[in-house]
């Protein structure tokens, strides 16, 4: 399967020759050569992440203009719209206390997701998300730090909510407790690798067949670009929601 990016659109031989070996997925292709620009793209993301956060740092500084909403756009209006809507999601669903104590969990994979994601929307550059090794990586985090706030919550009695309500299908419920566990991190990686996945296909197909018809690349996939910018954002939104369902469910008393 061809990873398409807006290369193609500057050097369609590239694109598909080399370029797709380095784009290759291990996880989908055994055979292919282990490539790294997966890699190459998170570490674009973080030091975005890492700029933009000094950015917003320096409008804090300042602790009489630090409290006043500034009027337009900015990179502290970003960050504070991100932040505000996690923790209120947070909050209705876990309770202020644990919303704090997870925020900064689910906050930072809230924004390394969204940047990864619109990375695929520049030309030249592509989503790390939508390589499987990043996508996985992120849902292991999850599986892991949820899996550690039961445990630190409920202590060994963690252990009751696989066994189910009744002791007689226990061993049942075991298998089927481990088995839907043990698919929460594969089925986060994944949803989130396929559809970063099709929309970078889709966005750079487009642009190809606007190259071959009309030699302007750019005028036919501005649609698919907002469609691309749509799909950024509900991915983030959809895996935060989950990750955030995981952990209410792993602390709270009442599923116990």
């Amino acid at each position: 399967m061809a990873d398409y990016t807006f290369i193609d659109l500057f050097a369609p031989d590239v694109a598909h020759g080399a370029y797709n070996d380095v784009f290759g997925n291990p996880l989908l292709k055994p055979g292919s050569d282990v490539g790294v620009t997966h890699i190459i793209m998170a570490v674009v993301a973080i030091a975005i992440i890492v700029v933009l956060a000094l950015i917003a740092r320096r409008k804090y500084a300042n602790k009489e203009t630090a409290m006043i909403p500034e009027g337009k756009l900015s990179v502290r209006n970003f960050f504070e719209v991100i932040f505000d809507a996690v923790l209120n999601m947070m909050t209705g669903m876990m309770g202020k206390e644990n919303a704090r104590r997870y925020f900064p969990l689910i906050a930072a994979l809230s924004v390394f997701i969204l940047i990864g994601n619109l990375m695929g929307l520049v030309p030249g550059l592509a989503p790390p998300t939508s390589n499987l090794n990043t996508s996985l990586a992120c849902s292991v985090v999850v599986f892991v730090t949820y899996n550690i706030a039961g445990l630190r919550a409920h202590g060994i009695g963690y252990l009751k909510h696989f066994l189910g309500p009744i002791w007689f299908i226990a061993p049942l419920m075991l298998v089927i407790e481990l088995i839907g566990h043990a698919f929460r991190p594969i089925s986060l990686g994944v949803r989130l690798g396929g559809n970063m996945t099709g929309d970078h296909m889709v966005v750079g197909m487009f642009g190809e067949l606007a190259t071959g018809l009309l030699g302007i690349p750019f005028l036919l996939p501005v649609p698919f670009l907002f469609l691309g910018l749509l799909v950024s954002v509900i991915q983030t939104l959809v895996f935060c929601l989950l990750t955030t369902i995981y952990i209410s469910l792993a602390v709270s008393h009442d599923s116990h």
